[in-house]
């Protein structure tokens, strides 16, 4: 009697673990849900637009050619997009890593990121370094005309996907993407309807344009937050960053950032998809400090398979 309750017992356990694996790997094999095709038909746009390129001036920096250009925007009413060029000496074939700057007090353009991407130069990558204009030199205003800014300044994020992709020598499947702040905002957006990256680092960055646009400028709030919120919500990053797989995720964020909150923080890294990372570090929002730029290039040199050339 006692052996029968022990075994039917057992059995009960083992068809108890057999369920419960069965819906683990139900959920951990199961599709993320599609991004709406709305939203991604919000970021259409034509690739094959001329990009009207020019070169004010290049130099020799390290054994690696620093190209300073400019080429026409998507929009004309953008004007002209400035740019460096960053190509490495060699037969190739290169990783490329396009890298866009934060909106802060010092390097507040595309030179954020010079001195790193010459070192990977150095490495055998190619670099493209853009310049911003929404909301650098074009400020925040309201919710519609806000809307429409954040769809083109994300294209041209795309477009200089396309341009750092024509580069001589540039192997397509090795392209990586390294943002700050706004920067890392817009990768975000990226992230989820351009597959032609395969690793985003994203710096300090929020997963809401409200948070920051109607903190610190006058003109968003003007017809109330909330229409203001609701105007911009369908390009917020948080909406697309979960949709980034197959490519993976280095986060970085600050412990003593006094522009983002551990729960933002905390809430865009787990609205991400998978496979990702996150990295705290003792500093401010500006993130300056070697720590975080050895794990961005170490990041960059695994993902890429780079060198271990300085």
């Amino acid at each position: 009697m006692c052996t029968s309750i022990l075994n039917q017992r057992k059995r009960i356990v083992f068809l108890i673990s057999a369920l419960l694996a069965a819906s683990s790997l139900s959920l951990a094999s199961a599709p993320s849900k599609k991004l709406d095709k709305n939203m991604v038909r919000m970021f259409a746009y034509d690739s094959s637009r001329a990009f009207d390129l020019k070169e004010e001036s290049a130099k020799e920096q390290d054994g690696v050619t620093i190209r300073d250009v400019n080429y026409a925007a998507y929009a004309p009413k953008h004007g002209r997009i400035k740019a460096y060029l960053i190509q490495p000496a060699g037969k190739g074939p290169f990783a490329g890593v396009l890298f866009f700057h934060w909106l802060g007090d010092v390097k507040s353009d595309r030179t954020e990121f010079l001195d790193e991407a010459v070192a990977l130069g150095k490495q055998g990558t190619a670099s493209l370094l853009i310049q911003g204009y929404f909301p650098w030199s074009e400020e925040p205003t309201d919710g519609p005309t806000d809307h429409q800014q954040i769809i083109d300044q994300t294209i041209e994020v795309r477009r200089a996907l396309d341009l750092l992709l024509s580069q001589p020598k540039v192997d397509k499947r090795r392209i990586g993407f390294v943002g700050h702040d706004y920067g890392s905002m817009f990768g975000a957006i990226a992230s989820g309807i351009d597959k032609r990256v395969k690793t985003y680092v994203l710096i300090a960055g929020v997963g809401s344009f409200s948070d920051w646009s109607l903190k610190y400028w006058t003109g968003p709030s003007k017809n109330g937050a909330d229409a203001y919120k609701q105007a911009v919500k369908d390009v917020d990053p948080i909406g697309y960053v979960p949709h980034t797989s197959p490519a993976t995720l280095l986060f970085q964020f600050a412990n003593k950032d006094k522009y983002i909150s551990k729960e933002v923080a905390n809430d865009f890294f787990a609205a991400a998809g998978k496979p990702k990372e996150v990295k705290w570090y003792d500093a401010t929002h500006d993130l300056n400090i070697e720590t975080a730029r050895k794990d961005r290039w170490e990041w960059i040199r695994r993902q890429l398979r780079l060198s271990n050339r300085p």
